[in-house]
């Protein structure tokens, strides 16, 4: 299979129009452009693609796979966060996929679109034709949606809400760890609405989301299987891996404008250019895109010239505005062994595998569906008190603000007082994060802050393209961030102790009943955090003069052909997780591409 893509002595040297800079997650939505942009047969596309192919590989397209991907240095970039200043000096890695798909190869295999309001703000914010209708439209057109073949009650979507005729498989996982379903229950029994139309603009409530897997073959359907493979033999679209881009390589136009002329880039321990007619289009993602981009000259003057980058445009919002929804995987419940709750842990277990399988012949692996949204006024006295809080201290300190952060942050506070627009998400996931399996069922719920008020950096850290960047996220550097998580762990702690799912429950493993003050809570929170990888904002989507980087055609200000299409460019963060929001701006993107072109398919 890896024959179908290119070679070194096909790009090397070589000319197309679009050269299409991957490396990170966002192959994802690089792969998912060349195949849009290749269409058109009168035009050349070149993807450079930093990691390996990884087709037909079992860790990539089997369900569980991913579970083996994680931290392995083959699949996964483990970029290091700088030591935070808010959580005691703590440092995450951030996993990214590395490889053909991007992180769309490695994630939890989770559908989910955000909340209306979200994708609204986007427009509001100064982005003509970005908002959720736009958005509903490219993300029907990316799906092919596979009805359920026996009917639940669980499986509950709205059929005009989902695309039938698109390139990317979803479906409805058949197997999950049975606790999802009384978690949703107990949710209810604590005032929280069971949906039946997650897809359709609001997400709020309590569901079972949908799976990237494909039903017919139970395998992962992603970025590289579902928009690359179909369009792989195309004569004008070369796809190289292992191929790490170091720079994009400029000239000045008569105009002062930034011209891409070429993509620097590293293959088998030499260095290569491959030329650019038309475009150099980043997708290398929220982390990558940004450092290639200093290294290629175009940043703040403040981090590039200590670096010996000589400055190509001064633009001081690269890197900028970073933000990243924030976890916590040490809430843990030990199951009632003989209520038949199947975790990944037991399923790493060859005599309880065969067992299990035995018994379920179709078993091909064990889905993460658990999602639920609510608002802070659904699971906080505190919701009045906390809004009161920040508006005092916007209205304080408004003043001092970068540009664009308070038409940000006016957003936000918007969307908080709402509620019907959620601001946590409790996930039921069915797996331990810890290295050695769990002999017993052990379920773990996970609250997360989905709108942070912090903001983070990215930056280049070194001259030399292989080191990792600086990534600042700026944890909890905003006292709202740890107030709001506070009061979604004591919510989600509470429901694990009511109605059904706690009849499932034997114990509580994670805390224990030792942590149960808010200081307690909040030294706990602070210990044991966690990304969720959906980290947005460092290229973002604005007008230049609000903290902008790429305009609404999402080309690089200051330049003539540089764009990024990648997660980078949104410029608040969302109420889901992130991939269909990825796909969508691949597809959108394409279009403006195409019509700044003249391009037809």
């Amino acid at each position: 299979m890896d024959s179908k893509l290119s070679t070194i002595a096909k790009v090397s040297g070589k000319t197309f129009d679009f050269v299409i800079i991957g490396g990170s997650c966002a192959s994802t939505a690089g792969l998912a452009l060349a195949a849009r942009l290749s269409e058109n047969c009168g035009v050349s596309v070149a993807v450079l693609e930093a990691g390996k192919a990884h087709l037909d590989d079992e860790l990539v397209l089997t369900v569980q796979g991913w579970q083996r991907q994680f931290m392995n240095p083959e699949y996964d970039w483990k970029f290091p966060t700088v030591p935070q200043q808010n959580a005691k000096g703590k440092t995450l890695l951030w996993s990214r996929g590395k490889g053909l798909g991007g992180s769309s190869a490695m994630n939890f295999l989770m559908w989910s679109r955000p909340q209306r309001e979200d994708v609204d703000a986007f427009e509001a914010l100064g982005n003509p034709d970005w908002n959720w209708e736009r958005f509903y439209e490219y993300s029907k057109k990316t799906e092919k949606f596979c009805p359920p073949s026996e009917t639940s009650t669980d499986d509950l979507y709205n059929k005009d809400a989902v695309g039938s005729n698109g390139p990317l498989s979803i479906s409805f996982a058949r197997t999950t760890s049975n606790a999802e379903l009384p978690f949703r229950k107990s949710l209810r029994d604590s005032g929280i609405t069971l949906s039946n139309d997650a897809l359709s603009g609001s997400v709020l409530g309590a569901w079972k989301t949908a799976s990237v897997i494909d039903p017919v073959t139970n395998t992962r359907s992603y970025a590289t299987n579902a928009y690359l493979l179909p369009a792989v033999d195309r004569p004008n679209l070369h796809v190289l891996t292992e191929a790490y881009v170091t720079k994009i390589i400029t000239s000045k136009s008569a105009t002062g404008e930034v011209v891409a002329s070429g993509v620097e880039f590293q293959h088998d321990g030499t260095t290569h250019i491959v030329h650019v007619a038309k475009e150099a289009i980043l997708s290398a993602g929220a982390i990558k895109s940004p450092q290639i981009l200093e290294l290629s000259g175009i940043g703040d003057r403040s981090v590039l010239e200590p670096l010996g980058v000589q400055v190509q445009f001064v633009l001081p919002s690269v890197g900028t505005n970073v933000q990243e929804h924030i976890t916590h995987n040490a809430m843990a419940f030990l199951m009632h062994e003989e209520r038949g709750i199947v975790t990944s842990d037991l399923l790493r277990d060859p005599a309880f595998l065969a067992n299990f399988v035995n018994a379920n012949p179709d078993f091909k692996g064990l889905a993460f569906t658990g999602l639920n949204f609510v608002s802070l006024q659904s699971i906080s006295s505190r919701a009045d008190e906390i809004i009161r809080e920040l508006e005092a201290k916007f209205a304080l300190e408004a003043a001092s603000y970068p540009p664009g952060l308070k038409e940000q942050y006016e957003q936000q506070l918007k969307h908080l007082k709402d509620p019907n627009v959620p601001d946590v998400e409790i996930m039921v996931t069915p797996f331990s994060f810890n290295p050695t399996p769990a002999t017993k069922p052990i379920i773990a719920i996970l609250p997360t802050l989905i709108h942070p008020f912090s903001r983070g950096t990215i930056h280049a850290a070194s001259a030399d393209p292989t080191a990792p960047p600086a990534i600042d996220p700026h944890y909890f550097a905003h006292d709202a961030d740890l107030a709001i998580f506070t009061e979604a762990w004591k919510f989600a702690r509470k429901v694990a102790h009511t109605g059904a799912f706690s009849s499932l429950v034997a114990t509580e493993v994670a805390p224990g009943p030792a942590v149960k003050t808010d200081e307690q809570i909040r030294e706990y929170v602070r210990n044991n955090f966690v990304t969720t990888w959906h980290t947005c904002g460092s290229l973002s989507m604005l007008p230049q003069d609000k903290g902008g980087v790429v305009d609404p055609k999402l080309k690089v200000y200051g330049t003539q052909n540089i764009r990024v299409v990648d997660l980078s460019i949104v410029p608040l963060q969302i109420t889901s997780h992130t991939q269909a929001l990825v796909y969508a701006i691949a597809e959108q993107a394409a279009d403006i591409i195409k019509h700044d072109h003249g391009l037809h398919a």
